[in-house]
């Protein structure tokens, strides 16, 4: 009986402070959402700073008049820019900016195949930049290797459905490709001829002078380069399609003896079925979710591996598990287990590795040699 009086009466405790407790954080909550007007409140009276400067307490700003030397370069007081500065962006290698006198702007292209002609690179990428934007060319001097562009439109829009708010950019140029002696380095000179923007069809003002020239020239670079990056990495993406894929010996995440594919997870996954095969393993099972194939093997005759370039390992003819695994820096493992799920032996997974070394070393050199280079 004892312990059931206890027990009720700490119970009603309990409830008492929870109650009181309540209270207080209703209390609490009324003192936020008070009578406070706050619509009909008034600022504090202005802070007297003394001799300094009392600029703060005033709500109204006396804006100078410009000079006719701010007004040249393009100084607009209530209409100035704020967007920061624009900077080169070099997304692919061996791309140099350089400060000219003549106000326009300068990169450099450096060769890395001394082989290349850089000079008729950049030329076609100019033509092709121009033809996928759909920008007729006004001139072309092949002699003094310039280009003059037409209008480049873009339409801009920011805001969603309800407050959409829509900024029309039209742009032209002059461009100038220009090759070093040594011939592996090929300058680029950008010169705006003309720029206009329009915001909801009220024409901004805009100077074409100066630092704010040479930030409309600067985009277009970026503009230019990251074209030629996207063109360069289709072209990696399409070649890589058609190559074997690039594996090396090497240990996983858990220190495991594997094939290490210097390709992601998709990829590997999709090319691995055309190895399985010239290895004479038939699919028995496959789970993308779970990274695994389950394959068996028959031993192929001895003309086999002379057709297909194959050199010879011995392996039981059983079934095997392949497990699949994603390993830090975009690389793919490949574990070989038993049909017991125990990994092969270190001299197996060599074995058969070294079997299949002639149709990977091209895709291995290939991986080597790519870079980000236009």
């Amino acid at each position: 009986m004892k312990l059931t009086f206890k027990h009720s009466r700490s119970t009603a405790a309990v409830i008492l402070a929870l109650s009181l407790s309540a209270c207080v954080r209703f209390d609490t909550r009324m003192q936020a959402n008070g009578e406070f007007e706050y619509q009909d409140a008034t600022l504090v009276d202005a802070y007297n700073s003394g001799d300094f400067s009392n600029e703060e307490a005033r709500d109204s700003y006396v804006i100078p008049e410009l000079t006719e030397d701010q007004k040249s370069v393009g100084f607009t007081t209530k209409d100035v820019d704020v967007r920061p500065p624009t900077q080169l962006m070099p997304v692919i290698d061996g791309v140099l900016l350089e400060k000219t006198e003549d106000g326009s702007t300068k990169i450099w292209f450096n060769a890395f195949n001394q082989k290349e002609d850089m000079q008729a690179k950049v030329w076609q990428l100019l033509e092709s930049y121009l033809a996928t934007n759909d920008v007729e060319i006004i001139n072309k001097n092949t002699a003094s290797n310039q280009i003059e562009t037409g209008i480049f439109s873009e339409n801009i829009t920011f805001g969603s459905y309800f407050n959409e708010n829509t900024l029309l950019k039209e742009s032209s140029y002059k461009l100038t490709v220009e090759k070093q002696q040594d011939g592996h380095s090929v300058s680029l000179t950008v010169d705006a001829l003309s720029y206009k923007e329009v915001n909801e069809g009220t024409e901004l003002k805009f100077n074409l002078v100066g630092s704010r020239k040479n930030e409309i020239e600067t985009r277009f670079v970026n503009d230019l380069l990251a074209y030629a990056y996207k063109v360069k990495e289709s072209e990696q993406l399409e070649k890589g399609d058609e190559q074997p894929l690039a594996i090396k010996l090497g240990f996983d995440d858990n220190h495991q003896n594997t094939w290490i594919v210097e390709s992601k997870f998709i990829d590997t996954w999709g090319k691995l079925p055309d190895l399985f095969t010239l290895l004479n393993f038939e699919i028995i099972e496959q789970d993308k979710n779970l990274g695994y194939f389950l394959l068996k093997y028959t031993k192929p005759s001895d003309d086999y591996w002379l057709e297909n370039n194959i050199k010879p390992f011995e392996l039981a003819q059983d079934e095997y598990f392949i497990q699949l695994g994603e390993v830090t820096g975009g690389t793919t493992s490949i574990l070989w287990l038993d049909e017991d799920k125990k990994p092969l032996t270190d001299q197996k997974i060599t074995e058969i590795y070294l079997s299949i070394t002639d149709h990977v070393r091209g895709a291995l050199i290939e991986n080597e040699k790519q870079t980000q280079e236009f």
